[in-house]
């Protein structure tokens, strides 16, 4: 299992939020990018079946941002690895 990049997540997350890619920053939280609930679990599902790790819905709050997320990710999937 190889750890996604920062860019490789931000163009999944883009992706899946339906959000231009440049208006991802890493120190945006995902409030201030308009994400709700629903978008958060379907951004978490759609890591979860791309990089074969678990992550919990509680472990992420619209409150953190991007940088978290993306950190969240790698940490799981190195440790995955």
């Amino acid at each position: 299992m190889n750890v996604p990049s920062s860019e490789e997540l931000m163009d999944l997350i883009a992706e899946e939020a339906l959000i231009d890619r440049s208006k991802l920053r890493e120190e945006e939280t995902l409030e201030a990018l308009g994400l709700d609930s629903v978008d958060t679990v379907s951004i978490l599902f759609a890591v979860e079946e791309k990089y074969g790790i678990k992550l919990e819905t509680d472990q992420l709050s619209r409150q953190q941002t991007l940088g978290f997320l993306m950190n969240l990710v790698q940490s799981k999937a190195a440790s995955a690895a």
